[in-house]
This record gives structure tokens, sequence and C-alpha cells, in this order.
């Protein structure tokens, strides 16, 4: 019988050949993350990031098989730290999702315990190339969009959309919690897309400790009143997309 086929392993060595394996596949990652941040994915070759890198062509196929490869690698790098954060809270979250009714109280308590360890992520310090990184992803279909939207936007988009779906009493799919949900991640985000914007504006030198609660309680007080003070109009049971010819927009029927 043959054996499965299996992926590119990192050789052992007796004098520590696999340590010094996971710390040149990290300065490839680092490299390539500052490259693709500034000139973006279609601009960017394996022989340059090698080059840059101090590591041979082959030697980065070897880690990586292609360049898309490499950029997946790189996506999975800058997200990871996210999605370790989210991961408990995610957990406990569609375990309580699970009983049939939860109180607003309770609703409230879960989202804020998914927002929480998402903010704390957001206003860690990072080099700027992850943000460029991060921006320049979302922007275009790469190999990257596919990991980022998978591992972590992507499931957070959901699990948010399903908690406040139920404290709005729509369902998760309505483009009311749709765009409630994109909006309330997108705030959260903007502590790390804008940081030397938002600390300048504070007047605050970073966010930690004390910094990092204030942070925290001032957007949940903002997020909270947005959801239990919000009243929502009455759907319309179908939109009308066309206006039938010959008849002016607002004339009379």
């Amino acid at each position: 019988m043959k054996r499965a086929a299996r992926g590119p392993q990192l050789r052992r060595h007796p004098r520590g050949g696999y340590a010094r394996g996971v710390r040149t596949r990290r300065r490839i990652i680092e490299t390539a993350i500052e490259m693709f941040a500034a000139r973006g994915y279609e601009e960017t070759s394996t022989r340059a990031i090698a080059r840059r890198a101090h590591v041979s062509l082959p030697a980065l196929q070897y880690y990586f098989g292609s360049k898309a490869g490499l950029h997946r690698a790189c996506a999975a790098h800058v997200t990871d730290d996210t999605a370790e954060r989210l991961a408990p809270a995610a957990a406990e979250v569609r375990r309580a999702l699970g009983t049939a009714r939860l109180s607003r109280r309770e609703l409230l308590r879960l989202l804020r315990s998914v927002i929480d360890p998402l903010l704390e992520a957001m206003a860690t310090d990072r080099p700027e190339s992850w943000v460029l990184f991060f921006t320049r992803a979302q922007s275009g279909h790469t190999p990257a969009t596919d990991v980022i939207l998978k591992r972590m936007a992507g499931p957070l988009i959901e699990l948010c959309a399903e908690i406040i779906g139920r404290i709005l009493h729509r369902p998760p799919s309505d483009p009311e919690v749709r765009v409630r949900t994109v909006s309330l991640i997108g705030q959260i985000a903007m502590v790390r897309r804008g940081r030397p914007l938002v600390l300048h504006a504070l007047e605050w030198r970073d966010f930690e400790g004390a910094r990092l609660e204030i942070l925290k309680g001032a957007l949940w007080r903002g997020i909270e009143a947005s959801l239990v003070r919000t009243r929502l109009p009455r759907r319309r049971a179908q939109l009308k997309t066309s206006v039938p010819r010959g008849r002016r927009l607002g004339s009379a029927a």
C-alpha cells in the first residue's frame, strides 16, 4: 500500500536545525508582510522576498510552495493573535445561543464577551506593515482574502449578527442586522487602522492599563445604547426596485 503524500516538513537536525527552520520560516513571513504591504500582492515577487530575507528561492518554496501559499501564511500570521483571543468567547457564545430563550441582558453580556477581546487585540501595538497588509488584502481578491474571511472576519460577523439579530428580534440575515454588525466591527477595527490619529486625539501614549479599560467602557456604552434604545421601523412586505414605464417617480397612482 502506498503511503499518502505528506506536505513539506521541517527537517530535524541534531544541532538545532529544527529551531533554525522555525526562525527562518518566521523571518520569511515577516519580510513578506512588509513587502506585500508596501507593494501589493501582484507587484511583489518571491525572488525579491527571498533576497531580502537572505534565503534562497528554493528554500522559500520549500516552506510555502508558492507565492500564494506564502501570502496565505502571512494572513494566518497577522490574524493569529485575534483568532486566539476570540476563540474562548466564541465557544461560550455558541453554547449559550443553543438556549431557546435568552434575555436582552444575557444577549448583551454575550456580545460584550466578544467585543472586549476583539478590542484588546485591535488596541495591541503591531507593526504598521500589518495594518497595510490587512487593508490591501481586503481591497481585492487575493490568496490572503480567503484566509482572513474564513479564519476571522466571516465567523466574527456571523456570531455578532446572531446576537444582534436576537436583540432586535430580527433574523441574522436581515439587512438592518448585517449593517449594524459590520458597522460595529468597523468601529472597533478603527482602533488599529487609525491608531496614531486616535491616540493623538485622546492625548494618550498607548492603549494599556487604565486607558484600555476607559476605551472599552466608552465604546461598549455607545454600542449598548444603540441596541437598547432603538426602535426599528416596521419592515415593508416588498421593496420596489423599479419604476414602471410612463410613470414618474413620486407621481400619483
